[in-house]
């Protein structure tokens, strides 16, 4: 018999504790949602190695450098280190200057939900 797979949804802290295991809870195709405040706000995947998988091409375009896989940017070509966005995201800039937003809060109400 084959198990269905679990969804499970975990707060951003704990998530934090315990990434390993959910990462090996995404591996055998069990949905993981992060959740803040009781929102589901990002979820982990699996990749399945086949033919539709981004790893290859991923992997591919990255030089050997002394940082560990995991810990690159990929931007318009360009290969930086993490460490790059994080000093970014310490000076509460944001990369380009543009005057667009993201924010959506006229469509949805103090319980996040539609209007």
């Amino acid at each position: 018999m084959v198990a269905m797979p679990m969804k499970i949804f975990i707060d951003v802290e704990e998530a934090a504790e315990r990434l390993e295991e959910l990462i090996d809870l995404a591996c055998r195709q069990d949905e993981v949602y992060v959740c803040r405040a009781g929102w589901p706000i990002a979820q982990l995947s699996f990749f399945s190695g086949g033919d539709d998988s981004p790893s290859d091409e991923i992997a591919g375009t990255l030089p050997d450098t002394a940082h560990r896989p995991g810990s690159k940017l990929v931007e318009d070509g360009k290969v930086s280190s993490v460490d790059a966005v994080w000093m970014l995201a310490a000076e509460g800039k944001p990369r380009r200057e543009h005057d667009m937003t993201s924010a959506h809060d006229d469509l949805y109400d103090e319980d996040r939900l539609p209007r």
